[in-house]
């Protein structure tokens, strides 16, 4: 009876747990319930946010232009200006110096006339030791002003790292034909210069800027590795820096290879003043700052500028111990014979073809060329996944740059050395 009347609390506790657990599974299913409105809604959000971030993704990523460095035209005609101006600040410089020595040792003459006679004729008998101070004061402002130019990374931008052996050679054995080609453009622009000279006589004033006679002048007096020092190392820095650096580095990227080059190297061969003078050397900066497109080293322009100079000094060092002999092999009023251009001519083509076939390339990683979104030279950025390349050229070009090298050493000897220049060749190499 008392078990009837009296019905046990555990028979009961699972009727309100049983409750607990209905009610709490019911809100649970209307949580994650799939089919409610508030889960239709999340759903749809979801997928249109997806749908947004693949349709982004699709879009091509809009690349914002490289805006291309200078100088550009008008700042590379004052850099030209620039140049002029800066070798008539070291002649000054040696000009005021001497003064300044001639006050400190009480020699300084007592009348202007006086002084400036005195100074014409220090820079007529001293010709070397001003042009070594004022090619010295011209290399240390242009380092500066190029350092100022560019900035951060500045021999980065240069691109200073070594160029190939194989490729030093090729451009060691250029240096005659190059010379050769130059001359050849100098006797025609003379000859023209001159007829038309006599026509307007106030033009006769450029030939006394006349570049190779104030070097055989200095040839006379001086000795040749002074003469190397002065004519051939400090030029080929301080005009490579400034041209194929500075003028160069803004007219390729904003002009393109092509006109970028052209302009550069006429505005190289007029730093040179004399009219026939500056025709005979553009041909020379076309080819090195080609140079310096396919090596990707400012060394390459810099190994050219300085042979091209230092053979031109050495034929005049040669033609003032041995005059007899070898006037004519540096007279450039002797014409050059018609095989001998055309031989210099078809071996500088295959060596401007070759180069051009095994030219230097930043590669990226997925294949592609690394440019810094312009024409350029310089140096992809340190740590940067990118590797240097160079292809190889196809088989025939190295047997026809040694057969077309050999033909035109062969035209030299056959048309182009006289007995007497040869003779002198001979006596200058057994006295060097």
């Amino acid at each position: 009876m008392a078990a009837s009347e009296n019905p046990s609390s555990e028979s009961s506790e699972p009727l309100f747990d049983s409750l607990d657990q209905t009610e709490s599974s019911q809100i649970e299913n209307s949580q994650i319930d799939p089919f409610s409105e508030e889960s239709k809604k999340t759903m749809d959000d979801l997928l249109n946010e997806a749908v947004q971030t693949a349709s982004a993704e699709d879009v091509p990523r809009q690349i914002m232009p490289v805006r291309p460095p200078g100088p550009g035209l008008f700042e590379a005609i004052c850099w030209m200006f620039g140049v002029i101006f800066v070798h008539f600040i070291g002649l000054m410089f040696f000009l005021v110096g001497f003064v300044v020595f001639l006050m400190a040792t009480k020699q300084l003459p007592d009348t202007a006339a006086k002084i400036a006679k005195l100074l014409s004729e220090i820079s007529e008998t001293h010709t070397l030791e001003l042009a070594g101070v004022e090619q010295g004061i011209f290399v240390l402002i242009v380092m500066a002003v190029v350092a100022l130019r560019f900035g951060k990374n500045v021999l980065g931008k240069l691109n200073l790292q070594p160029f190939a052996v194989s490729t030093g050679f090729l451009l060691f054995i250029c240096v005659l034909p190059l010379s050769m080609l130059s001359g050849e453009f100098y006797r025609i622009a003379y000859g023209i210069w001159t007829a038309f000279a006599e026509q307007i006589p106030w033009l006769q004033q450029f030939d006394k800027m006349q570049t190779m006679e104030i070097v055989k002048d200095m040839a006379e007096k001086s000795s040749l590795w002074a003469l190397i020092l002065v004519i051939a190392v400090c030029p080929a820095i301080g005009e490579e820096l400034v041209f194929r650096g500075a003028i160069g580095r803004g007219l390729l990227a904003r002009w393109g290879l092509i006109p970028g080059i052209l302009i550069t190297s006429i505005m190289f061969g007029l730093v040179h003043m004399h009219p026939a003078h500056a025709i005979a050397v553009i041909p020379l900066g076309i080819f090195m700052h080609f140079v310096y497109v396919v090596t990707k080293s400012f060394w390459a322009p810099v190994l050219v500028h300085f042979l091209n100079n230092a053979f031109a000094v050495t034929v005049a060092k040669m033609m003032s111990q041995f005059p007899e002999n070898a006037a004519k092999l540096g007279d450039e009023t002797q014409s050059v014979h018609p095989m001998i251009t055309i031989a210099a001519v078809l071996f500088l083509i295959v060596v401007c073809l070759y180069l051009w076939k095994t030219r230097v390339k930043y590669i990226k990683p997925n294949g592609g060329e690394w440019t810094p979104g312009y024409l350029s030279n310089e140096k992809p950025p340190a740590g940067a996944p990118i590797t240097m390349a160079r292809a190889t050229a196809a088989a025939g070009f190295y047997l026809w740059l040694p057969l077309l090298f050999l033909n035109f050493m062969a035209m030299m000897y056959l048309f182009g050395m006289q007995p007497e220049a040869e003779a002198g060749m001979l006596q200058f190499i057994k006295a060097f």
